[in-house]
């Protein structure tokens, strides 16, 4: 399973805590909230993550690296300038190799507990083309 992280938002109604971040690196008890992502991906069965970034993205960058310490393959998809979510995820896909059977898009921003894995299931059920 393939996922993309929108996280190319500048966070402009948390300053000063973005000044020197993206917001998705904000951080809540030490850790950004991208790592609280990360986390929740990989329990779900991510292996493959494409981030989608922009303000700052270098901050993103030096610390995911390319994933290694998470156990997952990160790789960044770097937004010239502000796409929009949709925008975002096209250019994601763009980078992300086919075949396109399992790729989820989540905001870089929140932080949850969703069984993923039963957001797929009835997806597949369903036998969409996509889900929101």
């Amino acid at each position: 399973m393939k996922a993309i992280l929108l996280a190319g938002g500048k966070g402009e109604r948390l300053r000063p805590y973005t000044n020197d971040r993206p917001k998705g690196m904000v951080e809540i008890l030490g850790i950004p909230i991208l790592g609280y992502q990360m986390q929740w991906l990989k329990t779900s069965g991510v292996k493959d993550v494409y981030i989608s970034c922009g303000y700052l993205h270098e901050v993103i960058e030096n610390y995911f690296g390319d994933g290694a310490r998470w156990g997952m393959n990160i790789s960044y998809v770097v937004e010239d300038e502000p796409l929009g979510r949709g925008g975002g995820i096209k250019k994601a896909m763009k980078a992300i190799p086919e075949p396109w059977d399992e790729v989820i898009a989540a905001n870089g921003d929140i932080i949850t507990m969703a069984d993923l894995q039963a957001m797929m299931d009835a997806h597949t059920r369903r036998g969409m083309l996509a889900s929101i």
